[in-house]
């Protein structure tokens, strides 16, 4: 007696099913797919008992001729390839010739189509992947599958489903992916007759988004367009004041296919960097397009996962379309909740100041406008005085703006510090909110990470040297890793025993106790030995500008911020700290008024 069995091929039908059809979200999934390849421009989900007692597709794509039908339940049929060469040029999201077999070999199934070019359309109904009946059928161009008591046969499957509540999450889930991603295709899901999903055709990509998302998702959406050599980069990535608790709101794919890669994972959060707040993620729709040939789309039973073959290429381009996004936008925290196109309505309806009359006694400039006289000294105001005192109008304020070019920040009037904690600046939209603290925090942390990863920190020589004595388990780490923390601008060295002698420090610690900023840094080097030294080093210089940094509390002067705040303009991404905190909020004058019930 043999101890290996040939399989009969029903139950092999049934493992195959396994590997595809893991719960009804896997059903709907390649049952949309497949209305997409077909050409559909309508596609409707019905589901009944969470997908367990029916899921239903309807579609107006091309619909099948009968003797295609018969053969689409067969295992290993498919019309998107047809020889080698076609497994490495997929154009398509159903190919594998497995979905309707492996849906049938679990389910009551019926498919009901119809082409154009017939006159009837043909209907064929299999339970467990049997065939029990097959007949003509009046029904309108597309295709109807039905799939009733899916797992009837298999209740193992089912009793590994997850909560009600989980499995429809899934089947939102994917049919949202989709979606998003086809704003000509109108998609809408329901279940026990209450609608879920609404996705009505669209020409424009965003006005889809907001369909799905809302309108105050859809505004604080940044679009991303980006070209390199044979991979291009399209969809939308939101600013870093809308950001999310998880990643259910992250939809990434290649060549219109939702898929799930860490590379591509890793680009995008290496672009936003310190932009995004401890445990928190950004709204991501992005579409790569890539030549089908240098991909692999068939290493995974369920076509979640894809395969680069230049995966640095890949990388590079989604780190440079996400990074040059976030550097070519205001990234202004904005407090309304009004929408762009609300937001420029609002903005024609309103009048310009009025011009105000200017006379010049004994030095001063005495402006007179509305019943109010501003007294400047008779030099060059800036622009925002200027505006304020109404020798600007707005657009004339904006328009200077744009003339300065490289400046990332709106030109501001510093109006004073509250709680010496914020100031407040009046800009040509309204009003700006301004941390002190985390605006020297980004400035010393892009300074300090400038000179760290250039090799040239400036440092500041003690006037005496400094015997600093560190626990025992910190001066063996020290000993051996010296070299590290002369890196970070710290001129040490060993002096005997668990004493070391400290000649020099780096110059942004100029306001801070030298001491137990040298001995912060050794614990934190010597700690969390698991990390890398990259990692490391990232967190080092983000805690070390942050200890640097004017305090909530500290008095600040207006000119000695407005130092800082003409520094933070230089740097790169001048909008938050390095934890992800934002700078600045905005309140607009529309804000404002309808606060005040101007409006």
């Amino acid at each position: 007696m043999t101890l290996i069995n040939v399989l009969d091929e029903r139950l092999i039908n049934k493992i195959a099913a396994g590997e595809v059809i893991e719960r009804p979200a896997s059903v709907v999934k390649e049952l949309v797919e497949n209305s997409i390849d077909a050409g559909a421009t309508q596609i409707d989900v019905t589901i009944e008992d969470y997908g367990k007692r029916l899921i239903k597709v309807t579609d107006n794509g091309s619909g099948m001729p009968e003797e295609d039908a018969k053969i689409s339940i067969l295992r290993h049929t498919t019309s998107k390839i047809k020889n080698d060469d076609d497994l490495y040029n997929i154009n398509t999201l159903g190919f594998r010739g497995e979905a309707l077999a492996s849906i049938a070999a679990v389910s009551h199934l019926t498919i009901s189509t119809k082409t154009d070019s017939t006159i009837e359309g043909f209907k064929i109904e299999v339970e467990g992947g049997k065939v029990v009946g097959n007949s003509a059928a009046g029904v309108p161009k597309g295709t109807i599958i039905e799939v009733r008591d899916l797992f009837f046969n298999t209740p193992a499957r089912l009793k590994f489903m997850k909560t009600d509540t989980n499995e429809l999450k899934h089947i939102v889930d994917i049919v949202t992916r989709y979606a998003l991603i086809n704003p000509k295709v109108s998609i809408r899901l329901q279940h026990n007759g209450h609608s879920l999903v609404n996705s009505p055709t669209s020409e424009d990509m965003l006005n889809n988004i907001s369909s799905i998302y809302g309108n105050d998702v859809a505004k604080q959406l940044l679009e991303v367009k980006y070209e390199d050599i044979n991979v291009y980069v399209t969809g939308y990535i939101s600013k870093p004041s809308l950001l999310k608790s998880d990643k259910s709101m992250q939809s990434l794919y290649v060549n219109g296919r939702y898929v799930k890669d860490d590379t591509v994972e890793k680009a995008l959060y290496d672009a936003y960097h310190t932009l995004l707040f401890v445990d928190r993620h950004p709204v991501v729709i992005l579409n790569i397009r890539v030549d089908p040939t240098v991909i692999d789309v068939n290493i995974h039973p369920t076509k979640e996962k894809v395969k680069f073959e230049q995966a640095s290429k890949i990388y590079d381009s989604i780190f440079n379309s996400v990074r040059q996004t976030l550097l070519e936008n205001s990234l202004i925290t904005d407090f309304s909740s009004l929408d762009s196109s609300e937001q420029a309505i609002l903005e024609e309806k309103k009048p310009e100041k009025p011009k105000a009359e200017i006379r010049r006694e004994k030095g001063y400039i005495y402006i007179s406008k509305e019943n109010q006289t501003f007294v400047l000294p008779d030099v060059q105001p800036s622009e925002a005085e200027m505006y304020s005192a109404g020798l600007l109008s707005k657009s004339e304020w904006k328009e200077k703006k744009l003339q300065k070019g490289n400046a990332k920040l709106p030109d501001m009037r510093l109006v004073g510090q509250v709680m010496k904690t914020f100031f407040l600046a009046e800009t040509a939209e309204g009003l700006l909110i301004i941390d002190q603290h985390v605006v020297q925090e980004r400035v010393l942390y892009e300074r300090y990470m400038g000179q760290y990863m250039n090799k040239s920190i400036s440092h500041q020589s003690l006037l005496s040297p400094l015997v600093v004595e560190v626990p025992p388990e910190d001066s063996v780490f020290l000993q051996a890793n010296i070299d590290q923390v002369k890196s970070f601008g710290f001129d040490a060295e060993h002096f005997g025993d668990n004493s070391f002698t400290l000649r020099a420090v780096p110059s942004i610690f100029e306001k801070v106790e030298t001491k137990q900023a040298f001995m912060d840094l050794v614990s934190e080097l010597s700690a969390n030995k698991s990390l890398s030294m990259e990692m490391k080093q990232e967190d080092i210089i983000t805690r070390m500008a942050c200890r640097a940094s004017i305090k909530a509390g500290d008095d600040v002067t207006i000119p000695y911020m407005e130092g800082l705040l003409k520094e933070l303009d230089a740097c790169t991404l001048p909008y938050t700290c390095p934890h992800g905190r934002p700078i600045f909020i905005r309140f607009t004058l529309d804000d404002l008024e309808k606060m005040f019930r101007r409006k």
